[in-house]
């Protein structure tokens, strides 16, 4: 019966011409329709899933650097109490909190620092009271805003020293490369523009 059907069904398609075209038609409309929607896919990434990803990767730069990016004026006070700890001279106070201070640095920075602020001699010489040395600032404040978010903080001060007779006192013109790190801020670089450096008979 169904097979009669079917037979019946062909045979008046061959025959009608119209009703054969429609078909042909309807059937290329669905194959042209289907690869259409493949070329789309293709041509925009393979679909929603990596347009989303492109997206998300042509946004990550704009994205990591507004992450990484310090305010002038967070960086300023971040100096200001960092300040407190890598500038202190005191017997009781210094070796401790120069550790400390040393550890909101990166490896590179905190080696310029001692090679200029806390030398081995200086270390000691404060410990065992052969020098006694101060440091007062009198200008704090941010200068640059680099491309990469980081941010330049220069400080102005006196830092005197004393190891034997008169106290002597040098100006100091610094500059400190404060960066954002993933746990929070460090100091990343030391510019040190001292107007008269100690001399060695000092350390």
């Amino acid at each position: 019966m169904i097979q009669e059907i079917v037979h019946a069904l062909v045979q008046r398609i061959i025959h009608d011409k119209i009703i054969m075209g429609l078909l042909i038609i309807g059937i290329l409309a669905i194959f042209m329709g289907g690869m259409n929607s493949k070329d789309e896919q293709s041509a925009t990434g393979k679909g929603p899933a990596a347009t989303e990803q492109t997206q998300a990767s042509s946004q990550s730069p704009q994205g990591s650097t507004a992450q990484a990016s310090v305010e002038p004026s967070l960086a300023t006070d971040f100096i200001k109490w960092w300040l407190a700890m890598a500038m202190d001279y005191s017997a009781q106070t210094a070796n401790q909190n120069h550790q400390q201070a040393l550890g909101w640095m990166s490896q590179e920075a905190a080696q310029q620092f001692q090679s200029i602020y806390w030398t081995p001699d200086m270390a000691n010489g404060i410990a065992d009271g052969r020098i006694v040395a101060a440091f007062q600032p009198t200008s704090i404040r941010a200068e640059a805003l680099n491309p990469d978010g980081s941010v330049v903080v220069g400080v102005n001060g006196t830092y005197v020293v004393q190891s034997s007779g008169q106290p002597v006192p040098y100006q100091v013109k610094a500059e400190f490369l404060v960066r954002r790190a993933q746990d929070g801020l460090r100091v990343a670089g030391v510019y040190n523009e001292l107007a008269a450096r100690p001399g060695s008979s000092v350390y």
